[in-house]
């Protein structure tokens, strides 16, 4: 498993669960016979009467340097929190399925939509649920990719880029934290429409793996496949003044869509779940460059009318393909699909720690032969 669990398939954290604070050594080691030991060295080594304490000198460090001498679960919490900070999604939940919900940025006079999603109609889903079942041929030829994906997504994306977690450790961080603000972000979403999953529908999908308990739509795979790919894109980019073109040839976002489409194949989503989850995971990225005060990527306000996805498509078709998603999120202003509304961008307040970790990660791309 190249980076750490936390965002992988929305496991939660363990905070101690790889992390010993004796050192490597100690892995290996009985927990309890190494405390015996130190109990007994000790004894053997202090002076009976002990010195007068003395106190450390204060040192100056910069928020990466202090966050690199932490444990990296905790560093990895610290970067999440500061993101969570300028994030809300509303309304809150009721007892009711919401109709609409929006991903808004808090900023210092008042809440800015980034993202508002509808929800799809009854007969929306009705149609795709033929796509779903069309899908499950492709079962056994995904089984692997499917499986893997439930519990781990970098090293789809590591495996296109030369990027190793020893080299790139700020790098891993931010994929860390891209990722956990996704799941965290997208379970809120998802908790406001409480849409049912696909096998709700029918008893022919018969899902080929354990269907989570959480609700459907947006998915939280996707939301996460395409925020880490969209977020290496900006982090690589050749030219840092050019805004990243999602385009159906880039190998991170081919990745990203075969690993929300794998979730279709595997029964457990619909196709426009993966379109919202796509959207969204993009607009988390794009913010999280924002705060990190990147230039030269915008992060447009977007409107999914999800009822409206393929309206436009070659014979209406409501499936999700990487083509049709870069021709939608690439239109400009006054031609736009009927699915989606480009708005203005929205610049967020700069964060000095996230920005130290960008220009720490450029760095280590930069530096990637060495």
């Amino acid at each position: 498993m190249a980076l750490t669990n936390a965002h992988n398939a929305h496991n939660a954290h363990n905070a101690h669960n790889a992390h010993n604070a004796h050192g490597v050594g100690s892995s290996v080691i009985a927990e309890e016979t190494l405390s015996t030991a130190l109990i007994i060295a000790r004894e053997g080594i202090a002076e009976a009467d002990p010195p007068p304490p003395s106190k450390p000198e204060a040192v100056t460090l910069e928020p990466l340097k202090r966050l690199r001498r932490i444990e990296p679960q905790f560093a990895q919490a610290i970067l999440l929190f500061d993101m969570l900070e300028t994030l809300t999604v509303t309304p809150p939940p009721t007892d009711k399925q919401a109709k609409k919900t929006k991903v808004e940025a808090k900023l210092e006079k008042r809440n800015t939509p980034l993202l508002t999603i509808d929800l799809p109609s009854d007969d929306n889903f009705a149609e795709e649920l033929k796509l779903v079942l069309g899908y499950a041929d492709l079962r056994p030829e995904r089984l692997a990719e499917i499986t893997v994906q439930t519990v781990e997504l970098d090293s789809f994306f590591l495996s296109i880029l030369p990027l190793k977690p020893r080299r790139a450790p700020v790098t891993e961080m931010l994929m860390t934290m891209v990722a956990d603000l996704a799941t965290s972000v997208v379970q809120c979403v998802k908790l406001n429409f409480a849409m049912p999953r696909a096998e709700m529908f029918s008893d022919q999908v018969q899902p080929m793996i354990p269907t989570p308990l959480h609700g459907s739509y947006p998915s939280g795979h996707a939301t996460q496949a395409f925020a880490l790919a969209m977020l290496l894109a900006i982090l690589t980019r050749k030219d840092p003044d050019k805004p990243v073109e999602i385009h159906p040839d880039s190998q991170l976002f081919r990745m990203a869509a075969r690993i929300a489409i794998n979730r279709t194949v595997a029964g457990v989503h619909f196709p426009i779940d993966s379109v919202a989850g796509a959207v969204l995971g993009i607009t988390l990225a794009r913010w999280v460059a924002s705060r990190a005060g990147v230039t030269g990527e915008p992060c447009p306000a977007l409107t999914l009318h999800a009822n409206r996805w393929g309206e436009t498509a070659p014979n209406g078709s409501r499936d999700f393909y990487l083509a049709r998603l870069c021709e939608v999120m690439n239109k400009k202003k006054g031609k736009q699909d009927p699915c989606l509304t480009i708005g203005d961008p929205v610049t967020a307040p700069v964060s000095n720690m996230l920005r130290e970790c960008w220009a720490e990660a450029g760095k280590e791309w930069r530096n990637r032969w060495i």
